[in-house]
């Protein structure tokens, strides 16, 4: 009898030395951690945002298939949690017009030039400058420098947008005309389509060539009747337009790079968790990349094709001298308040 007694008392104390250790807590698991199997912490579960994106460029170009792949990228890293309308083709407006949407939150993202948005900071202006940029390394150090990142952190306080990615850098704007060209010299007294824009008219008056303002869409009217002899384009719409049926020769001068960049709304950015923002800044980056490739298969192809045509390519023009004869026009833009003082000898030092 004392035997099961003692026994007894043996397992009560075991129970309540069992009790007394768990405290009543339930051992930890992966149920209750919120971990899972690979020991990575999960998120809460997040939000279903959709963001409308407007691009200006035509379907098929390497502006409108980079818009198109940042939309499939970024739907399918965020697993859906972010979706992306898409609109190209100008369809929700351009320009200006566009810019206001954006601010207002009706549009909240854009795939297009940086020149757009210097309307907020003067310093972009001086990317409009001719032959500012020895090469793209010459961008790309721009783009990288602490000046830029000021603009970008400027953009978000003076407009309520932010550029997630400005490394979209295509072909450089080139000349294409009846004879050829080398030099300054050579465009003397020449008649040239010209952008109604104030930094491009100032750049060609400044190497000496008659400005002439004609429509783009009556260009190549134009060069056939010898309203102008010349004109400049970006590389990649050359063929598109067929200028190099009626103008044989193409000076490479690179005079303008215009990098696309990808800008979206604050409070649109704002809405998103920081995962979804990293993944939207990552995916953008990416398509400023895509960009580049697309824009250089097709001038590639391009290129080859209206050599074929007859046309000629001058790859090494006298750039220097192009820049030299600019010198003086930069400083009397820096002057007449274009963009702030000193960044034209700013952006020349960098390496």
């Amino acid at each position: 009898m004392k035997k099961i007694i003692s026994v007894i008392l043996s397992l009560v104390m075991i129970v309540s030395l069992l009790t007394g250790c768990s405290d009543g807590q339930t051992p930890p698991t992966s149920e209750n951690t919120g971990a899972d199997n690979s020991g990575t912490e999960q998120t809460a579960e997040e939000k279903t945002v959709t963001l409308k994106l407007a691009v200006e460029s035509a379907v098929g170009t390497p502006g409108e298939m980079s818009g198109q792949k940042f939309k499939e990228m970024v739907e399918e890293r965020t697993k859906g949690t972010v979706l992306i309308d898409y609109y190209p083709v100008g369809q929700l407006g351009t320009g200006d017009d566009l810019t206001e949407q954006m601010q207002t939150g009706s549009v909240d993202m854009s795939w297009r030039a940086i020149e757009w948005y210097s309307k907020f900071e003067p310093s972009w202006n001086i990317l409009l400058m001719g032959f500012l940029f020895r090469d793209t390394e010459h961008v790309y150090a721009f783009l990288d420098s602490d000046k830029n990142i000021e603009l970008k952190e400027n953009l978000v306080k003076d407009a309520n947008l932010r550029m997630l990615a400005d490394n979209g850098i295509g072909s450089a704007r080139v000349l294409i005309s009846k004879k050829p060209v080398n030099n300054p010299d050579d465009m003397t007294g020449m008649n040239m389509r010209v952008p109604s824009i104030e930094m491009y008219i100032k750049t060609w008056q400044g190497i000496g060539v008659n400005c002439v303002s004609i429509p783009w869409g009556e260009s190549y009217m134009a060069l056939s009747q010898g309203t102008a002899d010349a004109l400049e384009s970006p590389l990649g719409s050359i063929y598109g337009m067929k200028f190099f049926e009626v103008a044989k020769n193409i000076t490479m001068t690179n005079h303008i790079y215009s990098p696309y960049v990808m800008v979206i709304n604050e409070n649109s950015y704002n809405k998103l968790s920081d995962n979804q923002k990293s993944i939207l800044e990552d995916c953008a980056v990416e398509t400023g990349k895509l960009f580049t490739i697309y824009d250089d298969e097709s001038i590639q192809k391009n290129i080859e094709l209206m050599k074929a045509d007859g046309v000629t390519i001058n790859e090494t023009p006298d750039i220097s001298a192009f820049q030299q004869k600019l010198s003086d026009v930069a400083i009397e833009c820096e002057k007449e308040g274009l963009w702030p003082e000193g960044l034209y000898d700013y952006v020349q030092g960098l390496k």
